[in-house]
């Protein structure tokens, strides 16, 4: 017999059966004059019906949705439904147990499935579908800062799940200046240019999002390094007046000093073939002021 399961003279079969399976067994039964007779049987015992999902994923309002219940025992096919005939708003579950859609709106919702087999066994359980705003980055540009003088800004985002986590995903920002995990950019910067970055931030979920930017530093004063695309240029500043103190060619370029202080100071780099040319301007009026590509 079904291991657990045991027949009592009476002709009881009783106790709890600990496996399921089908079980044949031969019952004899004898009366008091000693005649018997025979029969055989046979038992099929199946594992209780259940639902086995115990927690449903996080849903993004915007964003497609979709996972499968998983249940076991019983008899399949399985049939599903919702037992509240209400889903979270966007979203719909079909007879195999599928729950797909787009959200909406944010929300944590409650609902109860019905599950039920082919021998009409059935079994629910209460679930929630929590839905969040996408994780994005707020922050349309980053303002630029001045070589020599502090710098301070904090990056924005909304949506995910915080704490946020702020890194430079590739690029570098400019000399001398950092990102803190709350997405603080601070530092004093030393070199004028224009840093190309991807600002990336992720939730305390994984999501992630990510921005490209372009982080300007301009001249302060005294004596300033000016980084452009054809190379580096050393001038010292000193109230309205400019004085070129030494060049540097990136890879590619050659450098021409067109012009030399004290009012303004002109150097064009010249590339190789197929190359665009680079510059750059100090002039001053009353102040001096520094452009370059």
């Amino acid at each position: 017999m079904p291991t657990g399961l045991s027949l009592t003279q009476l002709g009881l079969v009783r106790g709890v059966p600990t496996e399921a399976g089908e079980f044949s067994f031969t019952v004899r039964l004898e009366d008091e004059r000693g005649e018997a007779t025979e029969a055989d049987f046979t038992m099929s015992l199946f594992d209780p019906l259940a639902i086995d999902t115990a927690v449903l994923p996080v849903a993004t309002v915007g964003y497609s949705y979709a996972t499968t219940l998983e249940a076991s025992g019983g008899t399949g096919p399985y049939t599903w439904t919702v037992a509240t005939d209400v889903l979270p708003e966007g979203l719909n579950v079909d007879s195999t147990g599928a729950i797909t859609g787009i959200p909406v709106r944010s929300y944590t919702e409650a609902f109860t499935v019905h599950l039920e087999d082919a021998e009409g066994r059935s079994v629910e359980r209460d679930y929630s579908i929590e839905a969040i705003d996408p994780l994005v980055i707020l922050t349309p540009s980053i303002p630029g800062g001045t070589t020599g003088t502090d710098y301070s800004f904090t990056m924005v985002g909304s949506g995910g799940r915080p704490p946020y986590n702020w890194t430079v995903a590739s690029g570098s920002l400019p000399s001398g200046l950092e990102m803190s995990t709350d997405g603080t950019i601070s530092g004093q910067p030393t070199v004028a240019t224009n840093a190309s970055v991807v600002v990336r931030v992720t939730d305390g979920d994984g999501r992630i999002a990510a921005f490209p930017y372009v982080l300007s530093v301009v001249t302060g004063t005294n004596r300033q390094e000016i980084v452009a695309r054809g190379g580096r240029v050393l001038v010292d500043i000193v109230g309205s007046t400019v004085n070129l103190v030494s060049t540097e060619t990136a890879d590619g370029f050659t450098a021409y000093v067109i012009h030399r202080g004290p009012s303004r100071v002109q150097v064009h780099f010249v590339g190789q073939e197929g190359i665009t040319p680079s510059w750059l301007l100090c002039e001053g009026s009353p102040d001096v002021s520094c452009s370059f590509d």
